[in-house]
């Protein structure tokens, strides 16, 4: 049966939208010939979200707020840029990319700290009538400079999770008794844990950001008697690739991960030229193509 319920505030409690790799920048600051075509389109799905009826109840951002190195200048320009949906009574949930810098992250959402579950990162829950998602923070700042200010180096690319988190993750999906979807800006197998998204009876779904493109998969651990666990990659919010956001909806049996993709592009040098038409054939194939994922675990198909 699927629950039909709406906030008397026309949102949906069961609803949310998926934002991942918005890479925002103030090109008079640095960066000065950086993709500034993010900070257009960034506004323009955020516009076209406040269009949906009913409203998500939740929007959450699956890191790189940043496009380079976490300047803090990047992070105003997307606070901006998402304030809009918070005025219209969305929630926001907010997790770090390897472009972020967790310094400059707080400095403009001060309010945030007190919602971090793990000390020392970004981590939070975000709950619906049905179903909880777990985001995490997978962020691998240079040696020692987990707070420091941002510099010119940046973060690593690749994604982590610490010993801290690990076990917070651990023990948490040991107590978990709703159907539970975890999300970070990497891949599981890149940070190490797909075991724990696989092996935990009450995890139906791992969704990530950073590759830029929409794609789906599945996530298996052991050769015998084992499950999988499905995955997606979420497309980005302003810069290159796949261009878009995505619907999270959950029921009483399942949830349906939903595209909705607006363009695609590489980068600057296809601007006022011919655009190959594989490219737009790709937005019309993308958009609205569904995963869904059911609250059980297929045998390992291998």
């Amino acid at each position: 049966m699927e629950s039909r319920h709406l906030g008397g505030d026309g949102h949906d409690p069961n609803l949310m939208v998926f934002l991942s790799d918005i890479h925002q920048h103030d090109n008079t600051v640095r960066w000065k010939n950086g993709p500034t075509q993010a900070n257009v389109v960034l506004p323009q799905l955020v516009k076209e979200i406040l269009t949906l009826r009913p409203l998500p109840a939740h929007a959450v951002v699956f890191g790189d707020f940043s496009a380079s190195c976490g300047w803090i200048e990047d992070f105003r320009l997307a606070a901006a840029a998402l304030k809009p949906l918070s005025d219209a009574g969305i929630t926001l949930a907010l997790g770090m990319g390897n472009h972020d810098n967790r310094q400059s992250f707080m400095q403009v959402f001060p309010d945030y700290k007190k919602r971090c579950l793990v000390p020392g990162r970004i981590v939070s829950n975000v709950s619906t009538p049905n179903a909880d998602l777990i985001l995490l923070d997978t962020l691998k700042s240079r040696d020692g400079e987990d707070w420091a200010e941002p510099t010119n180096k940046g973060s690593h690319v690749e994604g982590t999770i610490d010993a801290t988190q690990r076990t917070w993750l651990r023990e948490t999906l040991a107590s978990a008794t709703r159907p539970t979807f975890v999300g970070a800006h990497h891949d599981a197998r890149e940070v190490g844990i797909v075991k724990e998204i696989v092996t935990t009876p009450t995890v139906f779904g791992y969704i990530f950001g950073h590759e830029h493109v929409w794609d789906e998969s599945f996530l298996h651990y052991g050769y015998s008697d084992s499950r999988t666990v499905q995955t997606a990659t979420l497309p980005s919010g302003g810069f290159w690739g796949d261009i878009g956001y995505a619907l999270f909806k959950t029921f009483e049996d399942r949830a349906e991960l939903t595209v909705r993709q607006t363009d695609f592009y590489f980068n600057r040098r296809w601007q006022d030229k011919p655009r190959p038409k594989n490219w737009t054939e790709r937005v019309k194939m993308h958009d609205g193509r569904k995963v869904t994922f059911w609250y059980d675990k297929p045998a390992n198909f291998y």
